[in-house]
């Protein structure tokens, strides 16, 4: 798992890499989709899923993986978005439970608000509440096949 300042230090480094070039097990990049919150906090509760099951990580949201420029990188997450809601969110849409924590960057003179959403390795089998689960394998969230 990356911590805040590693990641703000990745961040500066998306003037002329892509954010794709530094994902890794324990690392991923997503941009927020505007128009629905509640796809977003889907696309969260997956990612929490599959980085518990791949040994932890950070996703960090707000940011276009496939393009360099912070103007055109940092999109950021509505600071309508209230952490403790995000939390309590997947929390309740995990089983076990996952309860992330999260770290906030704040970019043009604080106008721009990037979330990252820490997962803790367990040592369970996570899936959704729907029975969905996935696991990360290098850059990727891949279905997780939990009788191998």
């Amino acid at each position: 798992m990356k911590s805040k300042l590693e990641i703000e230090a990745i961040i500066q480094q998306l003037e002329t890499r892509i954010a794709d070039d530094f994902e890794a097990q324990d690392l991923d990049f997503k941009q927020w989709n505007d128009s629905s919150v509640e796809e977003n906090i889907k696309k969260m509760i997956r990612y929490a899923v599959c980085m518990a099951n791949g040994g932890g990580g950070s996703v960090v949201f707000g940011v276009a993986d496939k393009v360099t420029g912070l103007s055109n990188v940092l999109l950021g997450v509505p600071f309508k978005i209230n952490i403790q809601v995000l939390q309590q969110r997947i929390q309740n849409h995990t089983v076990p439970p996952i309860l992330p924590s999260f770290d906030e960057i704040l970019y043009g003179n604080g106008t721009i608000r990037i979330l990252i959403m820490h997962i803790f390795p367990g040592n369970a089998y996570y899936t959704t509440i729907e029975g969905n689960s996935t696991v990360r394998q290098g850059k990727e969230c891949l279905p997780y096949d939990h009788l191998k």
